[in-house]
């Protein structure tokens, strides 16, 4: 186990390194000037020049990135152009509500598609069990835009059931932060659910014809209880390494679901960052959602050692 954990912690380094230089360069091929896009294009030459002196801008690429290399390696990401203070304090002021969307509808996705898969298995010609599996390819084809959007159209607009945007802290203001979650979260689980279903069928369907399982059945277990003590616990793997991936992709990616729900996340403050083309403000957003990539698959990686003995002893 501590072998892993120093494997993680060296992947972890190689990854930021990676990550961070080619954000770096990459993000610098944006077109237009920074100083140039606060200060407005009325702005006088002189003062477009001092305001790039002030952020680091004047020197080399070379330059610019070394220098900002050697601020990273002493806990400073620079100052956000946007909002004025420091990128650290700027991400973290708008992790929770990302992070709520993301925990949440990871931790119901897996739940339903669990209980959802089971019962298929269990009863196979249920007809409603038959029309779950087809509205998960259903699931899987519908975008996320198309689907807020009709939630929107139905329950906000319509039915006057949810608010349409905005977001509430669930920790300080649950009776209002509940109502506006329901949509954004809804959206989540339906690609989510239908994702984690087609993922642990397979799985089952791998599991259900081994030999072992029949040796369950002739001491006597239900189906029941040949699904949940042995079937579950083997196929959970494939189900557990593409929650880990979708998890951490969740985080970086709720872009679309943030803006049209204007949930005030980490998708939504990227997308400001590069339309003002805050560099400092990309990088820190993008070198916090490598960080949880490899923190997330280390959970992964420990999750099997608990799952399967195999893993420990290897």
């Amino acid at each position: 186990m501590t072998g892993l954990l120093l494997r993680r912690l060296r992947d972890l380094v190689i990854i930021l390194v990676i990550v961070g230089t080619m954000m770096f360069f990459v993000i610098r091929l944006i077109p237009g000037d920074p100083a140039q896009a606060i200060l407005g294009p009325t702005a006088r030459p002189s003062d477009v020049d001092a305001l790039r002196e002030s952020m680091g801008l004047n020197g080399t690429l070379w330059e610019q990135y070394f220098s900002w290399a050697g601020n990273v390696l002493h806990g400073d990401f620079g100052t956000s152009i946007t909002y004025h203070a420091p990128v650290l304090g700027v991400v973290a002021d708008h992790i929770l509500p990302t992070l709520t969307l993301a925990v949440l509808s990871t931790v119901i996705s897996f739940f339903l598609s669990v209980a959802i898969t089971s019962w298929q298995a269990v009863s196979p010609r249920n007809p409603v069990a038959r029309a779950l599996d087809r509205l998960s390819a259903l699931g899987m084809a519908m975008p996320d835009f198309w689907i807020s959007l009709m939630l929107v159209l139905v329950f906000s607009v319509t039915l006057r059931w949810f608010p349409s945007s905005g977001y509430e802290n669930l920790f300080t203001a649950p009776a209002t932060a509940v109502p506006a979650l329901v949509l954004p979260l809804t959206v989540l689980v339906i690609g989510q659910t239908a994702l984690f279903v087609l993922t642990l069928r397979e799985s089952l369907l791998g599991e259900l014809p081994l030999a072992y399982l029949r040796t369950a059945r002739v001491k006597g277990l239900s189906e029941r209880q040949v699904m949940t003590k042995h079937v579950l616990p083997n196929a959970l793997m494939p189900l557990i390494t593409q929650l880990g991936s979708n998890f951490a992709m969740l985080v970086g990616g709720i872009v679309i679901i943030e803006s049209i729900f204007v949930v005030p996340g980490l998708g939504h403050l990227l997308m400001g960052a590069v339309s003002t083309r805050d560099f400092p403000l990309i990088q820190g957003v993008t070198l916090f959602v490598a960080v949880l990539f490899v923190l997330v698959n280390l959970l992964v990686d420990l999750s099997y050692a608990l799952l399967d003995p195999k893993v420990r002893v290897s």
